[in-house]
């Protein structure tokens, strides 16, 4: 029995140091050095020196560490979801639950930093002046139709008086004075009518959500978070973007400040870190609070 719990335990104390000499052992077959994983992934060489070590506390923690350990195996060419699991056991941490409702995010190379607006607005503006347009042209032509009805009016009256007065009858000399025409351009005016005012414009709902768009001069690591669900995270190339919208609270979080550019409703940030610089940002609809 006693040698039973010895072998257990050596197998544990044996599993506890296989995970960091595993990495070291992977990449020492394979010739590569920290400082080509270093260069690459943009993980300080002495981070990488703690994963070798399982030196977890002189590591940032969290979703660094596993990204660190999924960097490394990823250049190495180890299994990711292998080395990630293996690190979740030796450090006990937890893994992340898998993202529900994922927001938008965008892989847009060298564009605008200003978010794309929506054509909703425009579209209802264009729908009510159409309908006002129609409304205005129907109104003008029940008018033109009325008045077409007076003119023929008074024109029938005089015919028929003209008719009446026929060499046939006997007509008083006092009558024989011409009857003075009624004049055809005296039409009665057709009743104005108020025409009702157009209908008023449905403003649209305004959006209460906020963009922040994380675009790299050099390659780094990054992670954001969407009103508490992870949108996304790994190594953001030189060049690439990445935009993601909330409603109350983005976190971004980076192990290089200073190769970000930053911007928060299309207006750029400055000064957010240093080279190298770990840094965990928020942002609110009213900008960046730390």
């Amino acid at each position: 029995m006693m040698g039973e719990l010895q072998r257990t335990t050596g197998a544990i104390d044996e599993a506890m140091g296989a995970f960091g000499e595993r990495l070291r052992r992977e990449r020492e077959m394979r010739g590569i050095s920290l400082n080509e994983i270093s260069e690459s992934t943009k993980i300080s060489r002495r981070h990488l020196e703690a994963l070798e070590n399982e030196d977890f506390d002189a590591l940032p923690g969290g979703v660094f560490n596993r990204g660190f350990v999924r960097a490394y195996a990823r250049f190495v060419g180890i299994d990711e979801e292998q080395a990630v699991a293996d690190y979740n056991a030796m450090s006990h941490e937890q893994p992340p639950p898998p993202d529900q409702f994922p927001l938008e995010v965008h892989d847009k190379p060298d564009r605008e930093l200003n978010p794309r607006r929506s054509s909703i607005p425009l579209i209802l503006a264009v729908a009510a002046m159409v309908g006002f347009i129609a409304v205005v042209w129907m109104r003008s032509r029940g008018h033109q139709s009325e008045a077409g009805k007076n003119v023929a009016a008074p024109v029938s009256a005089n015919a028929s008086s003209r008719d009446d007065a026929s060499p046939s009858k006997p007509v008083p000399v006092a009558d024989k004075t011409p009857a003075r025409p009624t004049p055809v351009n005296s039409v009665p005016p057709a009743d104005k009518k108020t025409v009702a005012p157009p209908p008023p414009i449905p403003s649209p709902t305004p959006d209460r959500r906020f963009i922040v768009v994380v675009r790299a001069k050099e390659d780094a690591w990054v992670s954001l978070r969407a009103d508490g669900l992870t949108t996304w995270e790994g190594l953001l190339k030189a060049d690439k973007q990445r935009q993601v919208r909330a409603g109350k609270q983005v976190v971004l979080t980076t192990g290089n400040a200073g190769a970000l550019i930053v911007s928060h409703n299309g207006k750029v940030l400055r000064g957010l870190g240093n080279e190298n610089e770990v840094r965990t940002l928020t942002f609110t609809r009213g900008g960046l609070v730390q």
